[in-house]
């Protein structure tokens, strides 16, 4: 075979291998878009068109109102699940920073046993949890409070947090912090200065899943709270979906509501998240 028909060969396989690829990209683009820009347009159609003989998916006569009604019924419960994802993300903050230094660089006895007896936690079903969660909360005064959801969530993310964060914090150079204890920093404040600003990347990372969780949750949120306590947002838009009369353009404008805060910080955070997930 002569070199111009084996250049040939490889320039033809470039562009198969170029069409496949492609091809496959606009397969996935369309699996994830069309749904979207379906459930986006239909946020603005009046009820009447979603029972018409004709399906559009522009509607025909516009309307804001869907959202406008959406965001009335949702406002007390995104100010609830504010507050509590927010504040599981803070508590969980505050247990796994130090957790996940002292699983990373110190040594103690059953470290390790300790260490993955906590990783093991992920792998139990949680819905199992629920119950012995709801009987001891109530038990305790935390049932239907937002305290009471701070510290159920912490169950869920913080074996994970711990996990994300202390792979990081090992893989950090152990003589960043010899180095500025030699410049006159005490081990706490080696800690705060040097280590845990080059972790940001990984904390940001795990605050962010730590919200994401709270604020998503369902079953959790709709077994410790009543109508009467701190319901969030997404335990508001499940009780619109179980009306006898549904309102489909309440549903899809509710439920971009509700998904606008996380994208707005993974939008704020996504270069501190691709640095983590690059890293690790």
């Amino acid at each position: 075979m002569s070199i111009t028909n084996k250049i040939q060969k490889v320039s033809n396989s470039s562009a198969l291998f170029e069409f496949v690829k492609w091809a496959l990209i606009a397969c996935m683009m369309a699996i994830f878009a069309l749904p979207m820009m379906f459930a986006f347009f239909a946020a603005f159609r009046p009820p009447n068109e979603f029972y018409a003989s004709t399906v559009r998916i522009i509607p025909e006569e516009p309307t804001l109102s869907t959202w406008v009604d959406a965001f009335v019924s949702l406002q007390d419960q995104l100010v609830n699940s504010f507050i509590i994802a927010t504040g599981t993300t803070i508590m969980s903050m505050v247990i796994v920073i130090p957790a996940a230094y002292v699983f990373a660089r110190k040594q103690f006895p059953g470290k390790i046993t300790l260490f993955y007896l906590i990783i093991a936690a992920m792998m139990f079903p949680y819905v199992l949890l629920i119950i012995p969660i709801a009987s001891i909360w109530d038990g305790l005064g935390l049932y239907n409070s937002i305290v009471g959801l701070w510290i159920g969530y912490q169950i869920f993310v913080t074996p994970f947090a711990i996990w994300i964060l202390r792979d990081y914090f090992a893989k950090l150079p152990t003589n960043l912090e010899e180095s500025a204890q030699m410049y006159g920093c005490t081990q706490a404040s080696a800690f705060l200065r040097v280590v845990l600003p080059l972790s940001a990347p990984a904390v940001v990372a795990v605050g962010f899943l730590s919200f994401l969780t709270a604020w998503n949750d369902f079953l959790m949120s709709n077994m410790l709270t009543t109508g009467v306590g701190p319901r969030p947002a997404v335990v508001q838009l499940y009780i619109i979906t179980t009306g006898e009369v549904k309102h489909w353009g309440l549903v899809m404008a509710m439920t971009f509501i509700i998904g606008f805060p996380p994208t707005v910080l993974y939008l704020l955070g996504r270069r501190q998240l691709s640095q983590s997930f690059s890293v690790g």
